[in-house]
């Protein structure tokens, strides 16, 4: 592969030049040690032809669900993914040109990332990388995939399902209005270009309510996204129950691929990263939706206390890249109420053995500090 560039500043590459045709094992041991995120040029070099996920050794205390996508699921997945980029960039492009959006596109390329994909991980992954030029596009297609995968989690119906979907797909449909300069703009937005971006979820809506079809929760998502939970989001500063739970699903999911998108031209965060961050932003995100999206992606940051397999406390540990799901310690047993023997348990896509995670408050169960409480456990000490 020929590497374009790698994520972070120049201190963080493994090598001492940042673009090059990796051309040695020494060069991809390099790269690889690192665990850092790079961009490739497909014209220069191989594209990705399948995604081989390492396995881990598991103790024989450890259990282990299945789950995992190849190269069926990842062509299939590319192929979904420039076929929806598509058809949303000449929604765009009609917009633009007061045509307005054409309803039974939007909902074929919904139903198509519902219902085709065996595995939804698969789709998602394609969509974080992010050209300069259509990242809008394919922006609003990872969030309808997110919010699909969110609503399936949530256990909402059908055709709930397909609604969320397609209000992911419609929600930045405003910014058809904006000109591209602030659109494409890679620095921060001056004061005037801020006021010109914060009218494209009024805009969008404008352009929803005048589509036929349309359903009642994507103009809800499209003029309510960036509202936030304490007050301080656009463009009215709706807070708490003023803001309906499909908006809530919408800002999670937004954001997050807003943060991990993977482009050229700007240092992107990694799903871990993300989430830890969007669960430290306090007021800005419901904490119990936010929870299930974490689910729903399988990425937890370390130190959260949780209940799995329905009698067990457990911790979440530091992220293993050798392990193919988020990895839990099992400490304490609910019914019994005592401390039990440590078991690291690894949970992947879906959750497959019928295992739910829970979060649970730390406060309820131990007096202990859990800040204290959870260093130790982290390190493997006893009670």
């Amino acid at each position: 592969m020929y590497v374009h560039s790698f994520a972070g500043g120049w201190l963080s590459h493994p090598l001492w030049r940042s673009q090059l045709l990796i051309s040695s094992d020494e060069e991809l041991v390099l790269i690889r040690s690192r665990n850092s995120e790079i961009v490739i040029d497909t014209a220069k070099g191989r594209d990705i032809a399948t995604i081989r996920p390492i396995r881990a050794p598991v103790s024989p205390d450890s259990m282990r669900a299945s789950g995992r996508f190849g190269r069926a699921d990842q062509a299939r997945a590319a192929e979904l993914a420039q076929r929806s980029k598509t058809i949303v960039d000449a929604m765009f492009a009609d917009c633009r040109l007061g045509k307005g959006v054409s309803t039974a596109d939007i909902l074929a390329i919904v139903d198509d990332i519902a219902n085709s994909l065996n595995n939804m991980a698969a789709f998602i992954s394609v969509t974080r990388l992010k050209a300069k030029d259509d990242q809008t596009y394919t922006h609003s297609v990872a969030v309808c995939a997110l919010m699909i995968s969110l609503a399936r989690v949530l256990g909402y119906p059908t055709a709930a399902v397909r609604n969320l979907g397609m209000a992911g797909l419609l929600h930045d449909i405003g910014k058809s209005t904006i000109s591209p300069d602030i659109l494409l703009k890679t620095g921060p937005l001056n004061e005037a270009e801020t006021i010109e971006m914060r009218r494209h979820p009024a805009q969008g809506h404008d352009i929803l309510s005048a589509t036929p079809g349309v359903p009642t929760v994507a103009l809800d998502v499209c003029l309510h996204h960036h509202e936030r939970l304490d007050g301080l989001g656009y463009p009215f500063g709706l807070k708490a129950e003023a803001i309906s739970p499909a908006t809530r699903i919408a800002s999670i999911c937004d954001v997050y691929d807003a943060m991990t998108s993977i482009r050229p031209y700007t240092t992107s965060k990694s799903p871990l990263e993300a989430v830890t961050e969007m669960e430290s932003a306090d007021g800005q995100f419901d904490r119990a939706l936010l929870f299930r999206f974490m689910g729903s992606i399988g990425v937890y940051p370390a130190g959260k206390l949780v209940r799995i397999k329905g009698d067990r406390l457990a911790i979440t540990l530091p992220h293993n890249h050798n392990c193919m799901g988020p990895v839990f310690r099992t400490f304490y047993s609910t019914v019994d109420t005592r401390f039990i023997r440590h078991q690291d348990v690894i949970l992947v896509e879906g959750l497959a053995d019928g295992t739910t995670v829970i979060a649970e408050d730390p406060g309820r169960w131990f007096s202990e500090p859990w800040a204290t409480m959870a260093a130790r456990i982290m390190a493997g000490k006893p009670k």
